[in-house]
């Protein structure tokens, strides 16, 4: 806003300059300086929601006293501790712009319900805020679903070339977003790469014996509708079958944010 000011500032001091062509460059100026007025104004209007989502220290406190009364109303009072500084700093400053988000402020609220359990706390790691803070809401009701036993079918598909080359038109497919009802259901295959690259779930260069795991992919719109691209180009496609499933990691991050300890 500053730089905008200082712009329009600097335009007025030169049309006030020249007074030479005062019918040629000062209408131009002048209307040179309300563009840059009009723009300082939509991008105040932009950012206006933003400050309304930015949660205060009373909203978070108020949240907090409720969400953790309900979480630990069946831990016994002797085992309710202070929770580490360390986890609940960064929950708190991290709730301020995220508190607005129900799937993550829902995981802070967890993590600090376990930082507050003595016969639990230690399962509460530090890391584990920058991991919600690198979550979508999408991401994490999908994370609430994958289990560490539980071997998901993920694909991708190929469109093969000269010799044995392909490239790959759609990697990491998986459809369970369109049954959770995520947002934007057709990043499923980004949310799962975040998710992989977290530690959170790992993605296994091995297939289900079941191949009837993977027809409702196969049978996608989205691959369907792919595969067409491929064939009315004249060319060949390949279907390559994966699984991932939550990680050791994973299961502990579950145990600490997302399982309820009540």
């Amino acid at each position: 806003m500053g730089n905008l000011k200082d712009a329009a500032d600097a335009i007025e001091g030169i049309t006030k300059s020249v007074p030479i062509y005062p019918d040629l460059l000062q209408p131009a100026m002048q209307e040179l300086g309300k563009g840059i007025h009009t723009l300082a104004k939509t991008v105040n209007i932009a950012l206006s929601p933003i400050s309304a989502l930015v949660w205060s220290y009373d909203t978070i406190k108020g949240f907090i006293q409720e969400s953790l009364e309900d979480k630990l109303k069946n831990v016994p009072r002797e085992n309710i501790i202070s929770p580490a500084p360390e986890v609940a700093v960064p929950t708190i400053e991290a709730l301020r712009y995220l508190g607005h988000k129900e799937e993550l402020r829902e995981m802070f609220s967890n993590l600090l319900a376990t930082s507050m359990n003595s016969e639990i706390a230690k399962m509460a790691h530090p890391s584990f805020v920058e991991i919600i803070k690198q979550l979508t809401s999408d991401e994490a009701k999908i994370l609430k679903l994958i289990k560490t036993n539980n071997f998901m079918p993920i694909i991708d598909l190929n469109r093969l070339v000269e010799g044995s080359s392909f490239s790959i038109v759609v990697k990491n497919f998986t459809i369970i977003q369109y049954s959770i009802g995520c947002e934007f259901p057709e990043l499923g295959s980004s949310y799962i790469e975040n998710i992989n690259r977290l530690g959170l779930i790992q993605i296994n260069n091995t297939s289900l014996t079941d191949k009837t795991y993977y027809n409702d992919l196969e049978n996608h719109i989205q691959i369907l509708s792919r595969i067409k691209q491929i064939e009315d180009d004249g060319l060949q496609y390949q279907i390559n079958k994966f699984i991932y499933h939550r990680t050791s990691f994973g299961q502990k991050f579950y145990n600490a944010c997302i399982k309820d300890i009540t």
